[in-house]
């Protein structure tokens, strides 16, 4: 008998709870819930159809869904064939999109009408399979139920490929097997306990792995996955609310997101799971207090999601904890030796976690997958980058990073791909970018650019002219938001060093004082008085006019939140969509908008059945 892949698991579990509640979606009328046994059917149909059309082991399919029951029903219906999976989130640009595709060159693309542009994705040789199209559903309809039989499947064989930022500006996909997967899936299982009682709530981008843990945690265990909608994943009120409504009973999400949800009676039932980025002392602090329990994770996409784990503890430091099953750490110093405790080094991962590497990029993996000598013969260890130290206790400090890469609201992003962006739109000769964080707690990306080289033609020459929110809409039409910078700051030179390097601590903090200056308003009356003071408290700035942008002016959708919430103390609702809609206090106060008019309650008191209706963001991790 063969080893067991994923589907091999679902399915065994399919015909343990058949008629187990699998997936839930939606609310009200429009709440969608499947068992397990009508999860495995639709997904079966799918594969069948799929299978019939030559899709198979080491093939690529990508997936361009909706938040969605068919989202998951169709990565599960590509693993069902033997074939990986490329998750594609809708919400990025179509030019970003359009590149994934063409770099992984799937064999299919399985996505609607509306979702995805007509043509996009054929132009890289993949097959649309459009499951709001009559000529796939009829003879999707009439293919067998039955688990297909997957010959030749094997657990090396790659079960998805995620793309990652890339330092010189493009992204790669990391090819993670199914004996990676299984291995991380069996070690949360161990340590979480997930059973047939839980529900756990998946609020990740599909193109963000972590979502794997989301999904097949629980669809493996017998539990239910309570999927988001793309609103109720952006805003944290309408999370609150999902999570007392369907009894959430485990949560995954960043730092960044737990900020915004932390500290509510909605979480006095669930198990918090913490990973993506740092997790500050503060917020540990706050979720001890709020959640059942708390476990902090730390690992990269190539070692399959999360590589460690902690459980942290109201009255113990924060840690990422140790090695997860079948897995080893190793902080070393340049020379591959073992540092002594205490002492920072380069945190390198082996074990049964690691990726195949990138795809079609054996130069790269060859640099990042190293040879492992503390191992068997052949045995492989990933760079990771990370700086760690080992504590007396055994357990892992994290440190930060030895590169440019960074974490931005659990993100991982590549500053170079950033530059080479900025370094692609018109007028731009030099690109910088780095992350400030002018206000403690608060992480902006930030830009600098130099024009190009001025002729009698050539505007850009001059500083002034360069019109900086021209060049983030440029940018913004090719990376997805959370990499588009929060200020471009244009400067005449780059700032050196003594030895001719870039200065990185002379890069002036962005100053949007004379821009302000020259666009100022004043308010008019009451609600765009309080919309204005909001802005500049949330932005850092001594004022905002009532027709200055939120965005433009270096908000972001955490800051967003922070934005809604310090308006509701003060007596002024406003739908998370409103402003997204129309960024500006003058936008936001008008009467007859298209989310209507804020307003202010009496006595700067919020009546207790005020809600937020409808919100929407751009994408949290």
């Amino acid at each position: 008998m063969r080893p067991a892949t994923l589907p091999d698991l679902f399915e065994a579990q399919a015909a343990r709870t058949p008629d187990a509640v699998a997936v839930v979606f939606g609310s009200g009328t429009e709440r969608e819930a499947l068992t397990y046994a009508e999860l495995n059917a639709r997904a079966n149909r799918l594969a069948h159809l799929l299978m019939a059309d030559g899709v198979g082991p080491e093939q690529l399919v990508a997936v361009c869904l909706p938040r969605s029951t068919e989202l998951v029903i169709s990565l599960l219906a590509v693993t069902k064939t033997g074939a990986a999976y490329l998750p594609l989130d809708p919400d990025y640009p179509a030019e970003r999109l359009a590149a994934t595709l063409a770099d992984g060159r799937p064999t299919v693309l399985i996505t609607t009408g509306t979702t995805m542009a007509a043509g996009l994705g054929t132009e890289a040789g993949a097959r649309r399979i459009d499951l709001d199209d009559p000529a796939v559903t009829d003879p999707m309809g009439r293919q067998p139920v039955a688990n297909p039989a997957r010959p030749g499947h094997h657990p090396e064989n790659p079960a998805y490929v995620i793309f990652t930022s890339g330092s010189t500006g493009r992204p790669k996909g990391v090819v993670v097997p199914h004996a990676a997967l299984n291995n991380f899936l069996a070690a949360m299982s161990d340590r979480l306990g997930v059973d047939e009682n839980d529900r756990l709530l998946a609020v990740t981008t599909i193109g963000f792995d972590i979502a794997g843990l989301e999904l097949y945690q629980p669809l493996l265990s017998g539990a239910t996955v309570v999927l988001a909608d793309r609103d109720e994943v952006r805003d944290p009120d309408a999370l609150r609310s999902l999570v007392a409504r369907e009894s959430v009973t485990v949560m995954q999400a960043t730092p960044s997101l737990w900020q915004a949800l932390a500290a509510d009676d909605a979480l006095r039932s669930v198990r918090a799971l913490v990973g993506g980025e740092a997790l500050p002392a503060e917020l540990a602090r706050t979720l001890t207090d709020t959640a059942v329990s708390v476990t902090n994770l730390y690992g990269p996409t190539e070692t399959t999601i999360w590589s460690t784990a902690s459980a942290v503890t109201a009255d113990t430091p924060v840690s990422i904890g140790r090695p997860i099953l079948n897995t080893r750490v190793y902080v070393l110093d340049a020379a591959l030796r073992p540092v002594p405790v205490g002492v920072p080094g380069e945190l390198y991962i082996a074990g049964n976690g690691l990726a195949r590497g990138y795809l079609g990029r054996p130069g790269l993996t060859a640099e990042r997958f190293v040879a492992c000598p503390f191992g068997a013969a052949g045995e492989r260890m990933y760079r990771t980058g990370d700086l760690a130290r080992w504590r007396a206790d055994g357990t892992l400090d994290y440190l930060g990073r030895t590169d440019e890469q960074v974490k931005v609201r659990g993100y991982r992003i590549e500053l170079g791909e950033i530059e080479v962006a900025l370094l692609g739109q018109p007028g731009v000769a030099q690109a910088v970018a780095v992350v400030r964080e002018d206000v403690p707690g608060d992480k902006r990306l930030t830009a600098y650019v130099v024009p190009t080289a001025g002729t009698a033609d050539d505007t850009a020459a001059d500083p002034a002219a360069v019109d900086t929110a021209v060049l983030r809409a440029g940018v913004a039409s090719v990376l997805p938001e959370y990499m588009v910078p929060s200020a471009i700051v244009v400067l005449d030179v780059l700032p050196l060093t003594a030895n001719g390097k870039l200065n990185r601590r002379a890069l002036p903090a962005p100053d949007r004082t004379a821009v302000l200056e020259v666009s100022f308003r004043a308010p008019r009356g009451e609600d765009e008085r309080l919309v204005c003071e909001a802005f500049a408290e949330v932005l850092g700035l001594d004022r905002v006019g009532i027709d200055d942008n939120f965005f433009e002016l270096g908000g972001h959708s955490l800051l967003a939140v922070t934005l809604v919430e310090r308006l509701r103390s003060r007596g002024v609702v406003v739908p998370v969509r409103a402003l997204f809609q129309t960024p500006t206090p003058a936008g936001l106060a008008a009467d007859g908008g298209a989310t209507g008019p804020v307003f202010v309650v009496p006595e700067n008191r919020i009546p207790r059945d005020a809600t937020v209706l409808a919100p929407e963001m751009v994408t949290l991790a």
